[in-house]
C-alpha cells in the first residue's frame, strides 16, 4: 500500500442555515447578517435561493484546520458577539438544521486533490469508492427531525421528502454534472478547482459535519493508496439502506458487503478498514467525541429531536420559542470553544459518558 499524506486530500464545505429572530426567538429563513470586514480570503458569506443563509469555507487540507475555520466562520454571523453603537438587541442567529418549516438546508462537502487536478475521470473513480458508503454518511449526518413545525420520528425529513427532486440517487460507476444528483462532479472555475461534491447531508453542527468529512477523507486516501473499495453492495440493497438511513438515522440497519448491520457496527467496520488513514489525520478530540457519540447512537437529529420534545412537554404552546432560546445559548457556547456536552446542557439534554467507548476494535488506539 502506497504511503499517501492526508494533506493530499483537500476539502471545502457549504453550510446552509435557518434563522432565529431575536428577541422573540422565531424560527424562519431570513438572511442572517455577518460581520462585514471580517471575511478571509477564500471564505464566502452568501445567499441561498431556498433557505437564505449560506456559508462557504475556504479549502482546508486537515480536519483540525477545517474545524478551526468552520467555527471561526460561523462566529462571524449574528449581532451579539461584536461591539456596536446600536442599543437594539434585535437581530438573527443561526439554526443549523436540515429542515424546520417547509425549506431544506444542507451541508455540501467538496473534495479535491492538492498535488494534481481532479478531472472528471478521476472524480468518477473516486465516486466508485464513495458511492456505497452514502447511506452510512446520510445516517451520520441526519439532522431534520422537525418538519412543518412538527416533531416527527424521521431522522432526515429533508432526504425523505426531497430525494426525487434535489438528491437523486445515482448508480455506482456513474457521475455527472447534474445539479440535483446526490453526488456530482463540480467543474473547475476561476475561483475553485474541480471537485467531487456530496450533497446529501443535512445542515448540522461543525463537529458532526467534520465527522462525516473524516470518513470521506479516509475513503479518498484508501482510493489514492490503490486499495480496493471497502464496501460493495447490490443496487437494491443500496436503495433500501439509503431510505433506512434517512428515516432512522443512527438507529438504522445498513448493508456492509452483503451483511446487514447496525450503524455502530458499520462504524466499527469502517474505522477498522480505514484505521491507518484515520490515525494519520490528526483529528481533534472534539471530532472524535462526535464520532464516539455516533457509536452510542447520538447524532444531530437525536440532539435536536430530544431537545424539541422536551421543550414541547414543558411548554406545549410555545415550545419552539423555548427551544430556539436554548439553541442560541448552546450554539454560542459551542462556537466560543466549548464542547458538545456544553451545547447539550444548554438544550437540557443529557449525553452519555464516552470513556468506555472504543472504535474499530477494542484496544485500537487512534490519535
Amino acid at each position: 500500500m502506497a504511503k499517501i499524506s492526508h494533506r493530499t486530500v483537500v476539502a471545502g464545505l457549504e453550510l446552509e442555515a435557518y434563522s432565529i429572530r431575536i428577541p422573540d426567538y422565531t424560527i424562519g429563513h431570513q438572511l442572517v447578517p455577518f460581520r462585514r470586514g471580517t471575511s478571509e480570503k477564500g471564505e464566502r458569506f452568501t445567499r441561498d435561493s431556498t433557505i437564505g443563509t449560506e456559508y462557504n469555507s475556504r479549502p482546508f487540507a486537515t480536519i483540525r484546520e477545517g474545524y478551526f475555520l468552520l467555527r471561526g466562520g460561523l462566529r462571524k454571523y449574528g449581532s451579539g458577539r461584536y461591539r456596536s453603537r446600536k442599543r437594539s438587541v434585535s437581530g438573527h442567529e443561526l439554526l443549523l438544521v436540515g429542515g424546520w418549516t417547509d425549506r431544506f438546508a444542507g451541508a455540501h462537502i467538496h473534495l479535491s486533490l492538492a498535488d494534481r487536478e481532479l478531472t472528471k475521470a478521476l472524480a468518477k473513480k473516486l465516486a466508485w469508492h464513495v458511492h456505497d458508503h452514502i447511506p452510512f454518511l446520510i445516517a451520520l449526518g441526519a439532522n431534520s427531525p422537525v418538519w412543518a413545525n412538527r416533531i416527527t420520528d424521521v431522522a432526515s425529513n429533508r432526504i425523505v421528502r426531497a430525494t426525487r427532486k434535489y438528491f437523486r440517487p445515482i448508480a455506482r460507476g456513474e457521475l455527472y454534472q447534474r445539479m440535483y444528483d446526490e453526488m456530482l462532479f463540480s467543474r473547475a472555475r476561476k475561483t475553485k478547482p474541480g471537485t467531487l461534491e456530496l450533497r446529501v447531508l443535512d445542515s448540522n453542527l461543525p463537529e458532526f459535519v467534520l465527522a462525516v468529512t473524516c470518513m470521506l477523507k479516509a475513503v479518498t486516501l484508501n482510493w489514492l493508496a490503490g486499495c480496493a473499495a471497502t464496501n460493495r453492495i447490490p443496487a437494491a440493497d443500496y436503495v433500501r439502506a439509503r431510505q433506512e438511513a434517512a428515516e432512522k438515522g443512527v438507529r438504522a440497519k445498513l448493508c456492509w458487503n452483503g451483511e446487514w448491520v447496525t450503524v455502530p457496527r458499520y462504524l466499527d467496520l469502517f474505522v477498522w478498514a480505514h484505521r491507518n488513514f484515520l490515525d494519520e489525520m490528526d483529528i481533534p478530540e472534539e471530532i472524535w467525541s462526535a464520532i464516539r457519540l455516533i457509536k452510542r447512537r447520538i447524532n444531530g437529529s437525536t440532539l435536536i429531536g430530544k431537545a424539541s420534545q422536551l421543550a414541547c412537554e414543558q411548554h406545549p404552546r410555545t415550545w419552539q420559542r423555548h427551544f430556539a432560546e436554548r439553541y442560541v445559548q448552546g450554539l454560542n457556547e459551542l462556537l466560543s470553544g466549548n464542547t458538545l456536552y456544553d451545547f447539550a446542557e444548554r438544550l437540557c439534554v443529557n449525553l452519555p459518558d464516552l470513556d468506555s467507548v472504543w472504535l474499530g476494535r477494542r484496544n485500537l488506539e487512534l490519535a
